[in-house]
């Protein structure tokens, strides 16, 4: 399994990658698989911007390339990958791009998560939080806005405190995706690393958005209208069909 951690300064985890093996081991609950036996030793590629990192053949799915000019350099390792979905449009072109097969079956693994967790949510609500990039979360003043940090081992709060409030600012793609996944409006900050909107417009496109609204910061984004939230149902059906269940012994 190709699991992608990152610890923040104070070796807390990135909240989207603790929600790999939170995902991966729903979804093995719900293809009755009992076992991680299989075949043979396979890397499963699944949630976040990891795709470039991998040196070994692997399954993919639901995973995505971090920015447009890592893909050259992945191309000359010469990995052998079964895609059988991917995070969006962007990922699927540049895999293309490169000699691969890939199906237009879209999705970050994170969308499934209201199949199987209901969170505890604030009544009221909170008017908004916000969600800096993990890499950022100290330029955000905690007693001035509602802040919420990716960097956590507690997952389950930090779906409660978004599903808790009325819009969520995020400059975290997981925080979006969250957010959108759980019916809660999502602006996107600008305040991304390195302010590369690669992994952003290729989560935007897997919803059928060519078009989104990015706020240079927090007073701007609470100006603008506050967006629709896509349905995710036939996604997130097409999305578990093809999950890679093929691979494993105990089906």
């Amino acid at each position: 399994m190709f699991f992608d951690e990152k610890l923040g300064p104070d070796k807390q985890p990135n909240v989207g990658d603790l929600l790999s093996k939170v995902i991966f081991n729903f979804l093995l609950k719900s293809k009755g698989i009992k076992s991680l036996r299989s075949k043979r030793t396979y890397r499963i590629s699944f949630v976040g911007s990891v795709i470039q990192f991998l040196t070994g053949d692997a399954v993919v799915y639901g995973s995505g390339f971090l920015y447009e000019s890592v893909v050259a350099k992945f191309a000359s390792e010469k990995v052998k990958l079964d895609v059988r979905a991917v995070r969006g449009p962007n990922t699927k072109r540049m895999l293309e791009s490169i000699g691969y097969t890939v199906p237009e079956v879209y999705g970050d693994p994170a969308i499934l998560l209201p199949l199987f967790y209901q969170p505890k949510t604030a009544n009221p609500k909170k008017e908004y939080i916000v969600i800096p990039h993990w890499k950022k979360t100290q330029d955000y003043d905690s007693k001035k806005y509602a802040v919420l940090s990716t960097l956590t081992g507690d997952w389950e709060h930090f779906i409660d405190e978004i599903a808790s409030s009325k819009l969520v600012l995020s400059a975290s793609l997981h925080g979006i995706i969250i957010a959108e996944a759980y019916g809660v409006p999502a602006i996107l900050l600008g305040h991304t690393e390195k302010n590369d909107l690669f992994k952003y417009q290729d989560y935007y496109l897997s919803t059928g958005r060519e078009n989104f609204v990015i706020a240079k910061d927090i007073d701007e984004a609470l100006k603008l209208e506050i967006p629709q939230v896509p349905d995710f149902k036939e996604m997130q059906k097409k999305f578990m069909d093809a999950f890679p269940i093929d691979i494993f012994k105990d089906k």
